[in-house]
């Protein structure tokens, strides 16, 4: 839910962590960015020496991205005895039996997937809903500081339109980190990524100066990936 997403950042972010990862949807953002800021008012208001505020990443696949997908049943075949679990425990109230509506609101569905085991009957299912990758980037890219790229092995084609989709963005990300299961041809697949992130040594403008910056770190900062995935 959006106010856990706002205490969980407040939270982090007070503890010291340098880098706070959440979906790519305006709402997530909005709410960890205000975590983000009532965290500062406190570090300053405690005088906290040495506090920085962490960077806010958001994360994008090369392929289809399971953080747009959304929640979907047929409310017409719901049994009219049935408790509706699903309506308690979604935490956005996507989920409504009204007058006027019965079903998932997808606008305010974001995928978590609590309702789907719950439901007595097994009639939920998640769908992905693939956005504009191009649509996403306009919406979010300017409102962060860093980037997650979710990808496989051997989706190159994939990874490449993505990687120029996203050129007029990367300039002003601090840092870019690829996450990719492991599987065979991993390290060859990962140094063909390093060749498609490079940035031709003639290329003009600034907007290509962060291109390659996934190929470096800064030795004060150290993101962990702590959520059992790779």
């Amino acid at each position: 839910a959006l106010p856990e997403i706002r205490t969980l950042t407040l939270t982090y972010a007070l503890a010291g962590a340098d880098c706070i990862d959440v979906a790519a949807d305006p709402a997530a953002i909005a709410a960890a960015k205000s975590g983000l800021d009532a965290a500062e008012r406190i570090a300053k208001a405690d005088q906290r020496s040495g506090y920085r505020r962490p960077w806010l990443m958001v994360g994008m696949s090369a392929g289809e991205d399971p953080h747009f997908r959304k929640a979907e049943f047929d409310p017409a075949i719901c049994p009219k005895d049935c408790p509706r679990p699903c309506e308690k425990i979604c935490p956005v109230e996507a989920i409504e039996f009204a007058a006027d509506f019965a079903g998932v609101r997808r606008d305010r569905c974001y995928g978590c997937g609590r309702c789907l085991p719950v439901c007595p009957w097994g009639l939920i299912a998640a769908h992905s809903y693939p956005t504009s990758i191009d649509a996403v980037a306009q919406q979010v890219l300017s409102q962060v500081d860093a980037l997650e790229i979710h990808t496989h092995v051997g989706e190159h084609a994939a990874f490449k339109d993505l990687w120029q989709t996203l050129q007029p963005w990367v300039g002003n990300l601090q840092i870019i980190s690829i996450s990719c299961p492991d599987g065979e041809g991993l390290i060859n697949y990962l140094k063909d990524l390093q060749q498609i992130m490079k940035v031709p040594e003639s290329a003009p403008g600034k907007d290509l100066k962060a291109s390659a910056i996934a190929l470096k770190t800064k030795s004060h900062h150290v993101i962990w990936q702590t959520d059992g995935r790779p």
